[in-house]
């Protein structure tokens, strides 16, 4: 982890469109403390300080190598519980998964995935 300044703190926060990545470089991670941990897609997307905010928070490494449920991992991403089984069945989402296994179930199911990920992007610009 790299040293950080409050004015870089400032800057991750600040409430307009950054990705994720950038955000979380400005918090002092380096660029290969990130790389394993979230997907490419993940970290190019845009958000607003408060979405970031709940994301740090509500983190959890879904891509860790021990296995949880699909519904257990989508809630570790910060994904709401209702909009989760708007997302997917209970059948899917009761699935036993590892890192490995979500991080291709994600990619065989990005448009939702992606889509859910937009919403919760553009959500932080409906509370500025």
């Amino acid at each position: 982890m790299n040293q950080i300044t409050l004015d870089k703190v400032l800057d991750a926060l600040k409430d307009e469109p950054v990705s994720i990545g950038d955000r979380l470089l400005l918090i002092g991670l380096s660029k290969d403390e990130i790389k394993g941990k979230f997907s490419p897609d993940v970290l190019n997307t845009a958000v607003y300080g408060s979405s970031f905010l709940k994301f740090l928070q509500d983190y959890k490494n879904p891509f860790a190598d021990e296995s949880s449920t699909v519904r257990e991992k989508l809630n570790q991403l910060g994904i709401d519980k209702k909009e989760i089984h708007k997302m997917f069945g209970a059948e899917v989402l009761n699935l036993s998964v590892n890192g490995e296994e979500f991080q291709n179930f994600i990619v065989q199911n990005q448009d939702k995935f992606l889509g859910e990920l937009e919403r919760l992007a553009t959500k932080g610009a409906k509370h500025a």
